[in-house]
């Protein structure tokens, strides 16, 4: 039994969210961004800038005619491709816009409630009238953020299991389309779209929306990072030497004793304590290659001088678009993770970590045992040298 859209008067609580939408049903919340946040968010002629840039992923998509004949270009593009473009049928897709828009990550604020150590990227999309990328599914949960303009979306009811797609295009556009229910977005308005729910956009004014994704690995993208990672370290790397084999592994056998013992190699390896490490630096690698590599910052600063800015009352923010992955540690304290790096910190800095993942401000008046250990400066320059920090201006 499927049900309609459904419309709340704001954000869900993350009680609500889990256990009513989160992998089951669809949403739209009106006006549920302030204008204040909108008005920070890149414009159309800096995300058409973004998009001639070597390093960002950008594409174009042309829905022309009644036949809608789907053409797809990868970008970088250049004037040419707008000035040609029209003004119609047509769209504009560039990904991970967060990492060279700032101001654009301050959208994410407004989704603490999910699961921010499994955000992919904001895309954000400028489409002029008429514009579409067709009847699709993804694999990601999404947010859709309409920013200006207005678009009209047709969103499923329940998950497609059995797609098919037209053939010979390069977009994985559903053929035959979809059942579900249609709504018109404006300024502010969120529509949740769960993974593999179908959803379709058609612009009915120039429009810009931002795609908030939270995209969870394969198990094969699982085995394969920790794979990468135990390879790095010769004694967690060890060799299967079939050390408990006895006559009944003879000739062409695995016997059972074998087989459970392979297993127990398994076992072993992701019950241990650098399971848990691992997966917090795997959770914040970012799926644009220019970014998550742990850069240190072209002007570093020594540990005397940044203790001098907090003395004399810096203050200390994580940007929106850092991301950070924390958990338990199975040795105590807890273990964080930044730009697929990893730190195993004491239970006492948790409130202090807990400050830069709400993006407050942090300084010797907000956290009043700044300097009660060096080892809070060290681990706060650190992030700093790293990019994970910034001082407030």
């Amino acid at each position: 039994m499927t049900s309609p859209l459904i419309v709340l008067d704001q954000m869900p609580t993350a009680y609500d969210f889990y256990g009513t939408y989160w992998n089951q049903k669809p949403f739209l919340v009106r006006k549920a961004i302030p204008d204040a946040t909108l008005d920070l968010l890149i414009k159309p002629d800096e995300l058409a800038g973004l998009s001639m840039e070597e390093t960002a992923r950008s594409r174009m998509v042309k829905t022309a005619g009644e036949e809608r004949n789907w053409t797809c270009a990868f970008g970088p593009f250049d004037e040419s491709s707008f000035d040609t473009a029209g003004d119609k049928e047509w769209s504009l897709l560039v990904q991970n816009v967060e990492q060279f828009h700032p101001d654009t990550s301050t959208l994410l604020s407004c989704f603490d409630f999910a699961p921010r150590w499994l955000m992919d990227d904001v895309m954000v999309s400028f489409s002029a009238v008429g514009g579409s990328v067709g009847p699709h599914i993804d694999s990601y949960h999404v947010f859709l953020v309409q920013g200006d303009g207005k678009r009209r979306w047709k969103i499923g009811r329940e998950a497609i299991d059995d797609e098919i797609y037209i053939e010979g295009i390069d977009l994985k556009v559903l053929a035959g389309g979809f059942e579900g229910d249609e709504v018109e977005v404006t300024s502010g308005d969120v529509l949740y779209v769960p993974p593999r729910f179908g959803h379709e956009g058609t612009t009915l004014e120039a429009a810009l929306t931002y795609s908030v994704g939270f995209l969870g690995p394969k198990i094969s993208e699982l085995f394969s990072g920790y794979a990468q990672y135990i390879s790095e370290f010769d004694d967690l790397d060890q060799r299967y030497v079939g050390q408990d084999l006895s006559e009944i592994s003879s000739g062409f056998t695995l016997s059972e004793k074998a087989v459970a013992d392979i297993k127990a190699c398994f076992e072993r390896q992701i019950t241990s304590t650098n399971f848990t490490q691992w997966l917090v630096e795997f959770f914040t690698e970012s799926s644009h290659e220019d970014f998550g590599v742990y850069n240190e910052r072209e002007e570093m600063l020594y540990d005397d001088e940044f203790k001098n800015e907090l003395e004399e009352g810096a203050s200390l923010i994580k940007p929106e678009y850092v991301k950070f992955a924390i958990t338990a540690s199975a040795t105590g304290g807890f273990c964080l993770g930044f730009d697929s790096q990893s730190f195993t910190l004491d239970e006492r800095m948790f409130p202090l970590v807990q400050l830069f993942m709400k993006e407050e401000v942090v300084n010797s008046k907000s956290y009043p045992d700044l300097f009660a250990e060096p080892a809070y400066l060290e681990f706060l320059l650190e992030l700093y040298n790293h990019q994970a920090l910034e001082f407030l201006d």
